[in-house]
């Protein structure tokens, strides 16, 4: 599977680094967003499946991966227009956009604001209720969902780490390893630090919880589906249920279909996700 890896300039000039897999020119191409904290290294089991009926282009966040890391820039306006501007530099013409998590609401955003640059867009278990349903003050947000202090973790400690993690739900295989590891720097003392600042991190969570999903969804005027993992903390599943039911009381064109599995859906069941995003692109982007 050819792969061409190459940086463009997102909004603002930001530097972000980009993998295009050559596909059939006939069909819509796919862009893919991770999340945050992530990577686009979080799609690599899916590519096979995906770059045989469709060209396929992935890309490092700004602050993420291999992508410049600024200290400003990371409302949805500027990482939605990123995502225009890596279409846009790869010739790519309203490609189906695919979000995880956070690139969901991306994804989302993205939509709502340029619907002429997008066919459709695919949210993977994000990007479906308001953070503030669950954290109605941003202080109790940031408190709650401070990403942990690994800066400084032996890389063999944290490889120990991901087994306990997951250790009930998903196989850690080299190749699942190899995804996680790309999050993080490795330092010659053997240590470990994540390539997103907790800075940064901070600045995406804000954005998050400031997002209202709701309105933008009701306004949405292309296709979109939303697949939602069930099985995962209890919490969260009732929380994706009641943003279904708000959707569809709303009157939002969104499409909810549910995959059993945890948040990491594209780690846990590639196949089966990218064979459901092959579907909504046949059926509703054509």
């Amino acid at each position: 599977m050819p792969e061409r890896w190459t940086h463009v300039r997102g909004d603002g000039g930001v530097r972000l680094a980009v993998r295009d897999l050559g596909g059939p020119a006939s069909r819509p191409a796919v862009l893919l967003h991770h999340g945050l904290a992530s990577s686009q290294r979080i799609w690599d089991l899916m590519l096979p499946s995906l770059a045989r009926r469709h060209r396929v282009v992935t890309f490092d966040a700004r602050g993420h991966g291999r992508s410049a890391k600024p200290p400003s820039g990371y409302g949805f306006a500027h990482v939605a227009e990123d995502v225009r501007s890596v279409s846009a530099a790869l010739g790519l013409r309203r490609p189906l956009v695919v979000g995880h998590s956070w690139g969901a609401m991306v994804a989302l955003e993205l939509a709502a604001r340029s619907p002429r640059s997008v066919s459709g867009v695919v949210l993977v278990d994000g990007g479906v209720f308001p953070m503030r349903s669950s954290f109605p003050d941003w202080t109790t947000a940031k408190s709650a969902l401070a990403p942990p202090h690994l800066t400084g973790t032996p890389l063999e400690e944290f490889r120990a780490m991901l087994r306990t993690f997951w250790s009930e739900t998903l196989e850690v295989t080299p190749d699942v390893e190899r995804t996680v590891l790309s999050l993080m720097v490795v330092r010659r003392d053997g240590t470990i630090r994540p390539r997103l600042s907790r800075a940064n991190h901070f600045k995406i969570l804000r954005a998050i919880w400031e997002q209202d999903p709701i309105a933008l969804h009701t306004g949405l005027r292309v296709p979109a589906l939303a697949i939602l993992a069930h099985g995962d903390d209890p919490g969260l599943a009732g929380a994706k249920r009641r943003a279904a039911r708000e959707l569809a009381e709303a009157g939002a064109p969104t499409r909810i279909a549910w995959m059993r599995g945890i948040h990491d859906l594209p780690l846990q069941h590639p196949e089966a996700l990218a064979r459901r995003i092959e579907r909504f692109a046949a059926l509703a982007v054509g």
